[in-house]
């Protein structure tokens, strides 16, 4: 994703970045370090600092579910990367891809292989409440799957 989203930000929960190598390679990334453990201050953070990314022309990749799925399953999806969006006034364009193939839900090794992508339509945030842009989305993401 860094590749096709450049110049991008991730949203990643802080404790990542505490991985010795791994954590400091993703540093480096500026991603958008959040925690967890306190979603109301995440929010605002992400919608703060989200904001100001998107202004500075940089893409801002939010994975909605949260977390690491079993492959070909679909989690439940947070409205925070709608939310930034309607915040900022920015469309969201859905992505889809096979990584859990090759690095699995409970695992830290990946296995060779090919890894499919799928780049869906733009939504527009502005006509959508954040949860009509999540499910709109989550829709398409499950269609591209199968």
């Amino acid at each position: 994703m860094q590749w096709f989203f450049q110049p991008a930000n991730f949203i990643l929960k802080r404790e990542l970045l505490w991985i010795p190598l791994f954590g400091w390679a993703l540093y480096l990334m500026k991603p958008i370090a959040i925690r967890r453990s306190k979603p109301s201050k995440a929010i605002r953070y992400v919608l703060k600092q989200g904001t100001q990314r998107l202004q500075a022309g940089n893409r801002v990749v939010i994975y909605p579910e949260g977390t690491r799925v079993a492959d070909g399953r679909l989690g439940e999806f947070k409205t925070s990367g709608a939310a930034l969006a309607k915040h900022a006034a920015v469309p969201v364009l859905p992505v889809s891809h096979n990584s859990g193939e090759h690095w699995k839900h409970s695992g830290f090794l990946k296995t060779p292989g090919t890894i499919h992508m799928q780049i869906g339509p733009a939504i527009d945030s502005g006509q959508l409440s954040a949860r009509e842009i999540t499910e709109t989305a989550r829709d398409w993401i499950e269609q591209s799957l199968n």
